[in-house]
């Protein structure tokens, strides 16, 4: 068949690092942006991910001339990709010179020519044109493909580089009519030359531009053969006749031989002579499985991670065999003889790494670095502020990606991808839910035996869930500890399977069930009525509880805290908005959905089309703000391709939304409100009186968004006054000085504020605060109570002190003390003022028991003041004193008994005891240091006089008479003087009135200052 040649700027192969290789890539269209637009949006960017290094194959070695096939982004056909001398790969791009889009399917390189195997068609099953390129000469040839996919006689398959040519395998009819293959050596400007033919199908095992190892199908019977094909002489060798199409355990294809290894036998024929006989030669190991000039490379199984590694040993043993290190891909000897592997280590560059004596080269130019791409990020999830995102593209291990994204008053950010999980095993890894700080993945690949697993900081956690075949599985929830799964079993009895990671325990629930914190939900209908019960089963104890009764059958239920989101009825799109143990209920029309909404933690997204549009909207209608319009997020973007994930997804436990883009950047939304208020301060209270104390109201309150602010006062409906402001850190710090909004003072009462805010940005409120706050201009105060005589309250030393504000809006109390002491020179001096009681909101308390500073003495004088404080944070003046003294007893050493006194006890006298005396002439005396005297005595039915002297001089006479008994009575008061003095008191017993009324019962003396 006839070829196109073109002619091309010769290169120098040496020059080729710096060549740049011209193409044109199809263009990805790109995903709609946010619906909003940014104006709205408060989002922040993760960069497209290009530390991954996709999978290269196809790889060919000539020299220090390396090529391979690799895809350039994620879900985008394989370009060929051409390095020499461990330079920077070029992007051999589209090969083919034509405007169409093209397939790449092999690619090598031979005698300095590199062969790339392309098809125009993008979803061509095989080769239809290969595109020969000179590296020295710059020269290109386009040789055909006559691809026929219904394999009619005619239809030719490229088969292999030989070369400047190519091997191809043609169907053609024999003079019988029988169909037959043939392969041929296509070169350019020359006529196809027949190697072999007569057979049914040939598979290149190896070639170069000398000649191939072939596997064929051989009549009569059909039977396998492995031949090598001499191009200079036509020579033909049979190698090996396996019974199956099976490849023996190892191929020998170098430039100076050729053979097959049976165990540690390598039988061998020369290049140069291959009609000769073969020689037989010992191998050093038994399992080699590539064999290079210098170099025997096998797999070697690895049971602690059930993996296969790559170990190399030089050619005559010379040297122990090694394990290679890292993840290999392909491995192969080229036409110069020597191995070369793609090797792929964890975060470390992939590179194609020249193997010598068994070892990896260190020579410059043998190792060529396999060029990252964009990760194929496959899927993404949220949970809690932290992104997931799973790549399968990364040497060849998928990984996960984690993500912490926060939301501030400068706006979101999110930290660095760092790597929290690389899987092991299997082609296929996506990050399906995660919640609680734990993820769930599918390792395994669609249609082939797998499992889900749960992952916590990259250790695996509890026993995987097994699945014959993961692609008919979805999971529909997950908290973290247990997954709700649907499967094809659930079309026919309607189930979930409920897994518990922990012990690998699983159940059948009903469908529609849901699962937060540990517990599972599901409905029930209350027996033949109409009402349907939300129950709640703490899956650890089997505990149930009735969270919600509805009149319509609750289905599809989503859980989120307290609220419950179930759909209303079968076949309806009314959905019911719920709190768990409240009998409120909110109908969420779903007409316009065209998803099913999802249930956040505050938020509800909701999925909506506009008119004529194709195009699906994510929105965001906040739960705790006073805003309960939806507002969109951003427009779904499509699937890159069929085999790719949804990119996108919520946060169901904090106000996130992402979606990727084509470009591999990740774009993550805020979809939330400005937190609740978080009170810094709120003064209850202020005092415009100029004082320089509380003379204006000023709260704090912090919000995590910047945010435009109005405080409202009122007094009772009526405003008095409007504060608004704008704060770009999120701190709100309004301050009233007591004036209305015409300027006058507002009157003295308690005023409700109220504290609205929305976000700067998109203008989403946040819920209002409110509270009360007191103006007052008059400044407490407070009066104090005590009685005179301690005595006169009770029979111990405790003074019971009371007190009561004089003015409105006192709140609190502080109480305080004092005495009168003597010094070492005998004068008396009041003492400080000392705290009882603090900010008490008591109206009362008895000196001297629990809580008291001190025991009351005898003969001691108590003063008490109390201050107030009100409900505008004033504090007042200490009031005006109560004094209150502590009788001396009867049996006080201080008190003197002259004649006949009896002691008797009283339990209701002061001290428990009185003293007695009906003899005329008996008297007591007592020093009296004061200003004022006061006796106590029990007036009965028998008593009788006495008088009182005050240095030698009568000032006056008590009668003790009384009909009714009464103890603790201050009989006597006189006042001594105006300055403290020492005094000399006599009590003298009088005659009686009467016999019967002759007796003085003393309870005690007081002398106070």
């Amino acid at each position: 068949m006839p070829s196109h040649r073109r002619r091309f700027l010769a290169v120098p192969v040496a020059a080729l690092t710096a060549l740049a290789v011209a193409q044109a890539v199809a263009t990805v269209p790109a995903v709609a942006a946010p619906a909003t637009g940014s104006a709205s949006d408060v989002s922040t960017t993760l960069p497209a991910r290009t530390t991954s290094a996709p999978a290269a194959t196809d790889l060919s070695g000539s020299g220090q001339t390396v090529v391979w096939s690799q895809a350039t982004a994620a879900d985008t056909g394989a370009h060929g990709w051409l390095a020499v001398a461990g330079g920077t790969p070029q992007d051999l791009g589209r090969l083919a010179g034509t405007g169409e889009t093209v397939t790449v399917h092999t690619v090598s390189v031979q005698d300095g020519v590199v062969a790339a195997a392309t098809s125009t068609n993008p979803n061509g099953d095989l080769a239809d044109h290969v595109t020969l390129r000179h590296l020295g000469s710059g020269a290109e040839d386009v040789l055909p493909v006559a691809y026929d996919s219904s394999g009619a006689a005619g239809d030719e398959r490229y088969r292999g580089q030989a070369g400047d040519g190519i091997l191809v395998q043609q169907s053609y009819q024999d003079d019988t009519s029988a169909y037959l293959v043939r392969l041929l050596l296509r070169t350019p400007g020359a006529s196809d030359r027949t190697l072999l033919s007569g057979d049914e199908q040939y598979e290149i095992l190896d070639s170069d531009a000398d000649g191939a190892l072939v596997e064929r199908r051989t009549a009569p019977g059909w039977g396998y053969q492995i031949v090598y094909v001499d191009f200079a002489t036509g020579t033909t060798v049979t190698v090996a006749e396996p019974d199956t199409g099976e490849l023996p355990q190892a191929l020998e294809f170098t430039p100076g031989h050729f053979g097959v290894v049976d165990g540690s036998t390598l039988t061998e024929w020369q290049r140069s002579a291959p009609g000769d006989a073969p020689a037989t030669v010992d191998l050093p190991v038994a399992n080699a499985r590539w064999i290079s000039d210098d170099t025997l490379a096998w797999y070697q199984r690895n049971d602690a991670d059930a993996s296969n590694e790559l170990f190399a040993i030089p050619r005559d043993g010379s040297t122990a065999a090694k394990d290679l290190g890292g993840t290999f891909g392909d491995v192969e000897v080229g036409d110069d003889g020597r191995m070369r592997t793609s090797l792929y280590r964890p975060d470390v560059d992939a590179a194609f790494q020249t193997l010598t004596d068994g070892r990896i080269s260190t020579t410059a130019g043998d190792a060529t670095t396999i060029p990252a791409g964009l990760a194929r990020l496959d899927a993404l999830a949220l949970s809690g502020g932290t992104l997931y995102t799973a790549d399968d593209s990364s040497r060849l291990d998928g990984v996960v990606l984690r993500s912490d994204v926060t939301v501030g008053a400068s706006g979101a950010s999110a930290s660095t991808p760092s790597r929290v999980l690389a899987f092991s095993g299997g082609l296929v890894h996506q990050t399906l839910a995660a919640a609680g700080g734990r993820i769930l993945v599918e390792q395994t690949q669609a249609g082939i035996a797998g499992q889900f697993q749960v992952y916590e900081n990259g250790t695996q956690v509890g026993t995987p869930l097994a699945y014959s075949d993961t692609s008919v599985v979805a999971v529909e929830d997950f908290d973290g500890a247990h997954a709700l799964l649907s499967d094809k079993t659930t079309v026919y009895n309607g189930t979930l399977l409920l897994y518990t990671f922990a012990d690998g325990h699983s159940q059948r629930v009903p469908s529609g069930s849901a699962l937060s914190d540990g517990a599972l939900y599901t409905s029930e209908r209350n027996g033949t009525t109409s009402t349907w019960s939300i129950r709640r089963t703490d899956i650890t104890t089997g505990a149930v509880t009735t969270v919600a009764t509805v009149n319509c059958q609750p289905g599809g239920l989503q859980v989120r805290g307290s609220r419950i989101l179930a759909v209303c009825g079968a076949g309806t799109s009314t959905y019911l908005l719920l709190t768990a143990g409240s009998s409120a209920t909110t109908t969420v029309d779903g007409s316009g959905f065209v998803r099913s909404p999802i249930l956040g933690t505050d938020v509800l997204y909701t999925f909506t089309k506009a008119s004529g549009s194709t195009a699906v909207t994510l929105n965001a209608q906040s739960l705790t703000g006073t805003d309960t319009a939806a507002h969109a997020l951003f427009t779904l973007p499509d699937r890159a391709d069929t085999g790719a994930a949804e990119r996108w997804t919520v946060d169901r436990d904090a106000p996130w939304a992402a979606w990727m883009d084509a470009s591999g950047v990740t774009h993550v939304t805020w979809a939330g409100v400005p937190t609740a208020a978080k009170t810094v301060t709120t003064p209850t209270g202020f005092s415009p009186n100029g004082d320089g104390s509380s003379d204006s109201w000023s709260p704090t309150w912090t919000y995590d968004r910047p945010v435009n602010w109005t405080l409202t006062l009122k007094s009772g409906s009526t405003q008095v006054r409007s504060l608004t402001g704008t704060s770009s850190t999120g701190k709100v710090a309004p301050s009233w000085n007591g004036t209305t909004g015409t300027g006058t003072a507002a009157a003295e009462g308690a005023y409700t504020w109220t504290l609205t805010a929305t976000d700067t940005v998109t203008g989403r409120p946040a819920a209002d605060a409110t509270g009360k706050v007191t103006l007052r201009r008059t400044v407490p105060a407070a009066t104090v109570t005590a009685p005179a005589v301690a005595s006169s309250a009770g029979t111990t030393a405790a003074v019971p002190v009371t007190w009561s504000a004089k003015t409105a809006g006192v709140k609190s109390y502080d109480i305080a003390w004092r005495v009168t002491t003597r010094n070492s020179a005998g004068a008396w001096t009041l003492g400080p003022l000392q705290t009882w009681r603090t900010a008490t909101t008591a109206t009362s308390a008895t000196f001297g028991k629990s809580g008291s500073p001190v025991k009351p003495v005898p003969g001691v004088t108590y003063r008490f003041s109390v201050r107030a404080h009100d409900d505008a944070g004033q504090t007042g003046a200490w009031s005006r004193t109560a004094t209150t003294g502590i009788p001396l007893d009867d049996r006080s050493t201080a008190l003197h008994y002259t004649g006949t006194w009896k002691s008797a006890s009283a339990t209701a006298a002061w001290a428990g005891t009185v003293r007695t005396s009906a003899t005329k002439g008996a008297y007591v005396s007592v020093t009296a240091n004061g200003t004022q005297l006061r006796v106590i005595a029990t007036k009965k039915s028998n008593g009788g006089r006495f008088a009182v002297v005050v240095d030698g001089k009568t000032v006056g006479t008590v009668n003790t008479y009384a009909a009714k008994t009464a103890y603790r009575q201050v009989v006597f008061t006189a006042t001594l003087g105006t300055t403290v003095k020492s005094h000399k008191v006599q009590l003298r017993v009088l005659a009686g009135s009467t016999s019967a009324r002759s007796t003085v019962t003393l309870d005690g003396v007081l002398v106070t200052l």
